[in-house]
């Protein structure tokens, strides 16, 4: 097994950990978490494919390779540096290393960066900024530093590209691109299996799922919303519906996992008797239609454990993020007994 490094967001206290566990069942053959540093997760992993996870991530930054952990001293850092093995077949292998210092921590990136430069220079290697052989990185985080190579790099620029009031249909109250593309990734839905979305409003979460190569499956009451979300959906493979969440028109145990943001707030419209009939009658349709042992997302802006057993589900995981003063969402993690 090989160590590797993974370097968080920060964004969120828990859900960047979360989606990595998730997703590390997909794309290894075995995963062992050593430690959760601050915004950083170290663990042991057996046939990591980084390329394939880096692609889905959305609430980390890089994935390295880990060669060594010291202390945060300069000192450490440089003895850790001389004794690090570097894989490299060039006759003369060429370097960059880039710092990141986490909050607080005690070394500057600049000086930690001069250290591990310091001990390569004397190992025969030189500085590249522009063509290097070997791209390192180093996490200074509370007391330590992780010094690796750069496995994967998740480009979080194209997020922004598609934040909701960019896209052809904006409605507001719609999920941010990087917060529905986590919510996937916790659903566990893998590659050509179906995902749906029961509340699709304007396939923010669906867009994210397509673009993984994820088939998307959305129904919405609202014939306005449907047609909006096609033209957010245009060249993805996905399905939209116009129905009712609370009678799905959906084969029984017929797609493979569920993410939902349940109407909540000034901007929902909510076309049930109430909020609360609205997930009585809806929760136990998607529990029916998703497969055994499957996992459901849930995001609502109210703990929800007592319905979602009801329904048929077991909570594995709940998060909490403060929108404003007035919306703090929970966000559930279930799955449909096997």
């Amino acid at each position: 097994m090989k160590t590797y490094a993974f370097e968080l967001s920060g964004e969120h206290g828990t859900l960047p950990r979360s989606e990595i566990l998730a997703l590390a069942e997909i794309y290894s053959e075995g995963f062992k978490e050593i430690v959760s540093l601050d915004q950083c997760l170290l663990a042991e992993v057996r046939g990591l494919d980084a390329s394939a996870l880096g692609h889905r991530l959305a609430m980390t930054h890089r994935i390295l390779e880990v060669m060594a952990v010291s202390d945060a001293s300069l000192e450490a850092v440089e003895r850790a540096a001389m004794e690090m093995e570097i894989a490299d077949s060039s006759p003369s292998p060429k370097y960059r290393i880039r710092a990141r210092r986490i909050k607080q921590s005690p070394l500057p990136a600049d000086r930690v960066e001069r250290a591990v430069g310091k001990a390569l220079f004397s190992r025969g290697y030189k500085a590249d900024l522009k063509n290097p052989d070997i791209n390192l990185r180093a996490i200074i985080t509370g007391d330590k530093v992780i010094l690796g190579g750069e496995a994967a790099r998740i480009d979080r620029g194209d997020f922004e590209a598609r934040r909701p009031h960019l896209k052809p249909f904006f409605h507001p109250g719609a999920l941010m691109p990087r917060m529905a593309r986590t919510l996937v990734n916790l659903s566990q839905a893998r590659e050509g299996q179906m995902l749906l979305d029961p509340f699709s409003g304007t396939a923010g979460i669906l867009v994210e799922a397509c673009l993984m190569d994820i088939r998307g499956l959305g129904v919405d009451f609202e014939a306005s919303m449907v047609k909006g979300a096609k033209e957010n959906l245009e060249g993805l493979d996905c399905c939209l519906i116009r129905g009712d969440a609370k009678h799905l028109p959906i084969k029984d145990e017929s797609v493979d996992c569920s993410v939902l943001d349940i109407p909540y707030g000034r901007s929902a419209a909510i076309r049930a008797v109430s909020k609360d009939a609205l997930l009585e009658e809806s929760l136990p349709e998607i529990c029916r239609v998703i497969k055994p042992g499957r996992r459901m997302v849930i995001v609502a802006d109210r703990p929800l454990e007592g319905e979602v057993s009801k329904a048929g589900f077991d909570l594995l995981e709940r998060h909490q993020e403060r929108v404003h003063r007035s919306l703090t969402r929970y966000i559930l993690v279930c799955r449909k007994a096997a």
